[in-house]
Formats: C-alpha cells, sequence, structure tokens
C-alpha cells in the first residue's frame, strides 16, 4: 500500500513539474494575444476576402467568392470597392463601391451597416445581361489578431432591378428586403 502512495507522489510531482511549464507557456500565449488584440490596427488600407454559397428554385448551387480593397478612415468607418464572383454557368459578376459604418460595438466584437451600389453583370449566349441595386447590408467583424479580423455579411434592403427573385425576399416594386443564403457571407479581413 506504501508503494502505490510513493508512486502516486512521484507522478505527482512530475505532473507538477511539467504543469508548471504548461502553465507558464499558457500564461505567455495569453499575454501577448491580449496584447495584440488591445493594439489592434484600426486606419490603414485593407484586403478582404469573402465566400458564400447560393441555393436558387433552379436547383443550381453554386459559390460566389468576393475580393474587395478598401481604406479604414478610424474605428467606424471604411470604404472602399468590391469584386463579387459567381461561380457557375452564366455567373454574374457583382461591382460593389460600398462605404462601411461601425454602429455598435460588444467587447471586440463590431457590428456594421454598409451601403453598396451593386452592379451586375454577366455574358449570356446572345449577348450581355445585368441589372442594379442600391442599399445597405448588415454585418459583423471580429478581430483574431492586430491586423487579421473576421468578417460576416448578411441582409440586403434597398432597390433592386433583379427580375424574378425567389426564395427569402419580400419584394414591393423594385424595393426589396433579400435574405436569401446567396447574402450570407463569411471572410477575412487583413489591414496594412
Amino acid at each position: 500500500m506504501l508503494k502505490t502512495a510513493e508512486k502516486i507522489l512521484l507522478i505527482y510531482t512530475q505532473i507538477d513539474k511539467s504543469m508548471k511549464k504548461l502553465t507558464l507557456l499558457v500564461l505567455i500565449c495569453t499575454a501577448l494575444l491580449s496584447t495584440a488584440k488591445a493594439q489592434t490596427k484600426e486606419k490603414g488600407f485593407f484586403a478582404e476576402a469573402s465566400a458564400a454559397y447560393s441555393n436558387t428554385e433552379f436547383d443550381d448551387h453554386y459559390a460566389i467568392i468576393t475580393p474587395a480593397i478598401g481604406y479604414q478612415f478610424s474605428s467606424k468607418w471604411s470604404a472602399g470597392m468590391k469584386m463579387g464572383f459567381e461561380m457557375r454557368t452564366y455567373g454574374y459578376t457583382i461591382y460593389s463601391p460600398f462605404i462601411r459604418f461601425n454602429f455598435l460595438q460588444a467587447g471586440e466584437l463590431k457590428l456594421f451597416t454598409e451601403a453598396q451600389a451593386n452592379i451586375l453583370s454577366r455574358d449570356v449566349e446572345g449577348g450581355q445581361s445585368g441589372y442594379g441595386e442600391a442599399g445597405v447590408s448588415f454585418g459583423a467583424i471580429y478581430p483574431i489578431s492586430n491586423r487579421l479580423k473576421l468578417v460576416g455579411h448578411y441582409l440586403f434592403v434597398g432597390v433592386s432591378g433583379e427580375e424574378g427573385r425567389e426564395g427569402a425576399s419580400v419584394n414591393k416594386g423594385d424595393f426589396t428586403l433579400d435574405a436569401n443564403v446567396r447574402r450570407l457571407q463569411f471572410g477575412l479581413q487583413f489591414i496594412f
């Protein structure tokens, strides 16, 4: 019985030494991470890349890839230009200048609204087609380091010249509230 207690005490002292090292390592990493977040860059040029998935009534499943460049003027305001690419046959290319306003901050999480003018065009058999939109979308941004942030977008409220809108949208003439899954985008932003 004494040998068992001695073995347990020996194991405990060995674990204790390695736990001290592990605890010190965790504390150092936590301190570095909190310092990095405390020094989150709030001004400068940025590059952003987002992706979305769409599923239409015509059983057309495709991805939407949206790179963007812009400038962060302050912790609240930024502006830039996006180009979206629908990865399907006869997919639209979407040109979108935008202005973003961070209207609410809860800890590190910032909620924003984004005013945008979208010009959509595509080549189809026999010519081109396209339409325009102007309105706002909503989203959130969360820093994961001092220069890298997670970004999410959803919803579109505004006017749209899109013909035959489908799915989760409410329409009154050209006015639309579009909550389709293609409006849900996730991505990363890197500020220089």
